[in-house]
């Protein structure tokens, strides 16, 4: 009995052990919120607030750089949404990265107002210890050319962003990008960062 007892207890640790990698790897956990876009930008602005949100960090986020900067937000939108479940998405994200799938994206910002852009703020998980493939589809299809990007991104472990930001300076032909003052943030600890995040854009501006 004390043996059956000491292999569940050893099964369950296992499997405790490989959630937490795994939820590692995709950057949290939780449930998916909407997959609706942004209200259109126009480019009134020189600063862009460009994000992917599955869990909603990215969008609390975003949304405080906006309030700091008066940049336009524009919500990163994959055709076919990720859904609600956890499992499901980690799934496919990692499908999607292991054979380079560029997913298709309903919301796009057309080449003259993109031009207006000075500044790209650019928000993002951490999945699999690199850049959610709808983020490569973004920055492949415009022309970043002498824009500046600053990426921002959550995080359930990867605090330095694993590949994802050197990721962004790869596909980002083009562009500088600020790759050393990234804004890392925990996704448990998102909800109660506002000041940390404004602070972060102000500390940008000197």
């Amino acid at each position: 009995m004390k043996r059956k007892v000491i292999v569940i207890a050893g099964v369950l640790l296992a499997a405790i052990i490989a959630i937490t990698v795994f939820m590692r790897m995709m950057g949290g956990s939780g449930v998916g919120i909407d997959n609706d876009p942004e209200a259109e930008v126009k480019g009134d602005s020189n600063v862009l607030v460009a994000y992917f949100s599955w869990s909603g960090n990215g969008q609390q986020m975003a949304g405080w750089i906006s309030e700091e900067t008066g940049g336009e937000l524009f919500r990163i939108v994959p055709s076919e949404s990720y859904g609600e479940d956890f499992d499901s998405c980690a799934d496919r994200a990692k499908n999607e990265l292991d054979n380079e799938i560029r997913p298709e994206l309903s919301e796009h910002i057309d080449a003259e107002t993109m031009a207006r852009y000075d500044v790209i703020y650019l928000g993002f998980p951490v999945w699999w210890y690199d850049l959610p493939m709808p983020v490569w589809t973004f920055l492949e299809e415009y022309d970043l050319s002498g824009k500046t990007v600053i990426p921002f991104f959550s995080h359930n472990g990867s605090s330095n962003g694993a590949n994802s930001v050197k990721r962004v300076a790869e596909l980002a032909d083009g562009a500088t990008v600020l790759t050393e003052n990234a804004l890392s943030l925990r996704g448990s600890n998102v909800s109660g960062s506002e000041q940390e995040v404004k602070e972060w854009v102000k500390d940008i501006g000197k």
